[in-house]
């Protein structure tokens, strides 16, 4: 599988990051990249998509394209990584093909990132990131669990902490377990809470599309389907919930024990 990534640079007689798109072999890529986490910008035109990064249609003041290459410096000059994975900028949506394989490898893609940058917009500090609309949103919750290694930037794209994971910060431990109950072990450790346990975790977060409700917990259930944006949320997590069942061999019914923290009904 060929993915795309983001390869930047800068010169030795100039502070600019350069940037270019290429597509590199996912097998011969693993841990090599760095792989972002972030909120989207509040109006969709604030972000720089595949097709206007491919056609250069738009400004360098652009907030979306200010955000790429933050992203990309904070990669190369801090944690020497010359790859980077952004999903704005790395999946053509108008390829429901290529839409479809991202989504469902998106699990994978964070796993096997070398690191990832997560940006906290709303943060200045470690003591009031647990708040950050980061913690909110559905998608991110992978983005959490997935990558071995994670780094947490504030509002201004400064490290907020000297650690070189902060999956191992104390203090950072503590705001998450704050914001999202998850435990140090089950952050660190890669032992997963039980089937109820996920569920909770999900249900208070929020995405903009319904049925991502459903596709945004596929990887951390270890289960696949197609993607259909138009089915409704309710089928795409019926759907959700068939394939999950298809991989339990015993405590099913623990999987309706969190029934109505969620928006929508499980039955």
């Amino acid at each position: 599988m060929y993915i795309k990534v983001i390869k930047s640079k800068i010169e030795l007689d100039s502070p600019q990051v350069h940037l270019k798109k290429d597509e590199v072999d996912h097998k011969d890529a693993l841990k090599e990249y760095a792989i972002l986490s972030h909120t989207w910008l509040h109006s969709q035109s604030g972000e720089i998509t595949y097709d206007s990064w491919c056609k250069s249609d738009f400004d360098l003041l652009h907030p979306g394209y200010r955000k790429l290459v933050q992203f990309s410096r904070a990669a190369l000059e801090n944690h020497r990584m010359t790859l980077g994975w952004m999903d704005t900028v790395c999946i053509d949506k108008s390829s429901s093909s290529e839409l479809d394989e991202s989504i469902r490898s998106m699990y994978k893609w964070y796993q096997d990132s070398s690191m990832c940058i997560t940006y906290l917009a709303e943060s200045s500090s470690i003591a009031d990131m647990a708040k950050d609309l980061w913690f909110t949103r559905g998608w991110t919750l992978q983005e959490l669990l997935a990558p071995e290694i994670l780094k947490f930037y504030d509002c201004n794209w400064n490290q907020l902490t000297s650690s070189s994971n902060d999956k191992l910060h104390e203090g950072v431990q503590e705001q998450i377990k704050l914001a999202t109950s998850i435990t140090k072990y089950e952050l660190t450790e890669n032992c997963m809470s039980r089937i109820r346990g996920r569920m909770q975790w999900a249900a208070k977060r929020h995405v903009t599309r319904g049925e991502d409700t459903a596709y945004s917990l596929m990887g951390i259930f270890n289960v696949s389907m197609s993607i259909a944006y138009g089915e409704s949320e309710r089928n795409a997590f019926a759907r959700l919930l068939k394939e999950i069942i298809n991989t339990m061999k015993n405590g099913m019914l623990d999987i309706f024990n969190w029934a109505g923290t969620f928006r929508i009904s499980p039955v």
